[in-house]
């Protein structure tokens, strides 16, 4: 009798109920995916992956085979995320609702206080609100609007010197929430303190880490001033002015220094004059009409040769017109990166709708994070 062909065949035997398994686990997952849909979910649940694979590896009875099983496991939910995403991100199954932006009666949430930059980009953006809120955090605005606390929240997403405001991009992937809208605002980074203070008596600079790293050159030239890094620019004048002292000063507006009777000791302070910071609108739902003209996606790849010139290909292929791609480390799994696209578009466009199924079926991990009106600097 021959030993390794009675081998084989008993491992055919296994293949077979492992493949009907396979198909009946990839058909609940298409169920999932409608499940999804309807409640307005994520694909990627790392915490729930987790709690799946050590499991499962308590189940095995010769646990020199844990590793084997971690490993198998998180082959077999990527497939799974594949399938999902195949049925979320198709043609058909991309649903908007209407722009609701120029609504009145608006209550909107940013981060920081009055005087802000974020305060400064609401305010440029919404016509008609019937209540702002202050945020002390960039995730309290996230958690106001998934809550139902505020309507919309406004956020920094990137210094047109200093590039992408990372917290924020990391936060984009975290929560199921979509962009709605972009503004964006000149940044004249100003040193202030308060009245009779000069350059001379300033020992410590309260500011937002932007504000730092937007004005190196300035401070390269006063290397004996402490700089204390703050949540924002405008508490950071606030601080200043509550503490009538004359060594101390802040990186803030000229807004923020009027509402805070402050003085400008030294104007414009940041590097380069054409400093911008692009603000994203972020929303409960998916909201897009016909003059919506841009796209915002994030995507993970397989860590593979290859994995990103895949996607590169597929947008290259539908003749999307890429205007920014960025990457940031993914948080749940090192030396991964999570990459972010905008790219110009419109998803009442079928070419559009086909480039993102294609994009989604061609990535470890896929998120539409909005389509809305392109917003130029200037």
């Amino acid at each position: 009798m021959d030993l390794l062909g009675d081998y084989r065949t008993e491992i055919d035997k296994i293949d077979k109920e492992m493949t009907k398994l396979l198909e009946k686990r990839m058909n609940i997952s298409k169920s999932i995916s409608k499940y999804k849909m309807e409640h307005d979910m994520q694909i990627f649940h790392p915490e729930r992956e987790k709690i799946v694979i050590e499991k499962n590896k308590g189940y095995l009875e010769n646990k020199e085979y844990g590793d084997l099983v971690e490993s198998y496991y998180d082959n077999l939910m990527y497939l799974s995320r594949l399938v999902q995403q195949k049925e979320i991100y198709s043609e058909n199954n991309i649903y908007t609702k209407p722009y609701k932006n120029d609504r009145e009666n608006l209550v909107v949430g940013y981060q920081g206080v009055p005087g802000s930059f974020g305060n400064e980009a609401m305010l440029k953006y919404f016509k008609n609100i019937k209540e702002a809120k202050s945020y002390e955090k960039f995730e309290d605005v996230f958690k106001a609007v998934e809550d139902g606390e505020i309507e919309y929240g406004i956020l920094p997403v990137e210094n047109s010197s200093t590039g992408g405001i990372g917290t924020v991009e990391d936060l984009l992937k975290e929560y199921n929430l979509y962009i709605v809208g972009e503004e964006c605002i000149r940044i004249s980074q100003n040193l202030v303190g308060i009245k009779g203070a000069t350059v001379d008596d300033i020992k410590e600079v309260y500011s937002h880490p932007q504000g730092f790293e937007q004005s190196t050159k300035f401070f390269d030239k006063h290397k004996d001033y402490n700089l204390i890094p703050y949540s924002n620019t405008a508490i950071s004048a606030k601080l200043v002015s509550d503490l009538k002292d004359k060594s101390k000063a802040a990186i803030a507006s000229e807004r923020a220094a009027k509402l805070y009777d402050l003085k400008i000791i030294k104007k414009d302070v940041n590097d380069l004059k054409n400093n911008y910071t692009r603000f994203i609108v972020i929303g409960r739902d998916l909201e897009c009409d016909e003059t919506c003209d841009k796209v915002s996606i994030l995507f993970s790849i397989e860590d593979t040769s290859g994995g990103l010139y895949t996607v590169i290909r597929d947008i290259k292929e539908f003749g999307l017109n890429m205007s920014k791609i960025e990457s940031r480390p993914n948080r749940n799994n090192p030396w991964n990166y999570i990459f972010f696209v905008d790219f110009d578009g419109n998803l009442f466009d079928v070419n559009i709708k086909k480039a993102i199924n294609t994009i989604a079926r061609s990535s470890k991990y896929f998120k539409l994070l909005g389509c809305y009106r392109d917003v130029k600097c200037k």
